[in-house]
């Protein structure tokens, strides 16, 4: 990594913008000045432009509409990660958290698709632009999975576990016919 300085743009510090220059330093792209004149290099000139942090998305699912644009259409999970990573370095966003559900549910809750979403960040983690974690939605019915995700957690594959209940919302639903069917679409 290089230092690089960043001037031109309107930055945020402290919570407001200002005409300023940043100094990037090498260690991991951490800001060690503002409004320094240090010997870079490499400046970007950013006239015209904000100069912001990256944005962290700690509950990402986006990359679900990668993987199955619609139902019965799917694309190969590499392909979608890649992707999605894409799409969230051009938004901004540096560091996402792929919010997978393990459901008892088949399709893109399923148990299958937790453990190829898991095993595909890893696989990928070094080709993807945003720092990509794994964010856990274990249904809280779904007791089979259990100690497979305390074996993910003591091997520490997932950086957020999340305990969901939507066996409530779906007996409601029973109820409700308009909207049983998307759920059953979706799975």
């Amino acid at each position: 990594m290089m230092e690089i300085r960043i001037e031109g743009g309107r930055a945020l510090v402290d919570g407001r913008l200002e005409d300023t220059t940043i100094h990037v330093g090498s260690d991991a792209g951490v800001v060690i000045g503002i409004g320094t004149d240090t010997t870079v290099e490499r400046t970007i000139d950013a006239s015209g432009l904000l100069v912001l942090p990256g944005i962290v998305d700690i509950h990402g699912d986006a990359f679900e509409r990668q993987m199955m644009p619609r139902p019965r259409v799917t694309f190969p999970l590499e392909v979608a990660l890649l992707e999605s990573d894409r799409q969230a370095v051009s938004n901004g966003i540096t560091t996402v958290f792929h919010g997978v559900t393990w459901s008892w549910e088949p399709g893109l809750r399923g148990a299958e698709n937790a453990r190829a979403i898991l095993g595909g960040v890893e696989r990928l983690r070094h080709r993807l632009g945003a720092d990509t974690r794994y964010h856990l939605r274990h249904e809280t019915y779904n007791l089979d999975a259990e100690p497979e995700i305390i074996e993910w957690l003591s091997d520490r594959r997932i950086d957020v576990i999340a305990f969901n209940d939507h066996m409530s919302g779906i007996v409601e639903t029973a109820s409700r016919a308009h909207k049983l069917a998307p759920m059953i679409e979706r799975s």
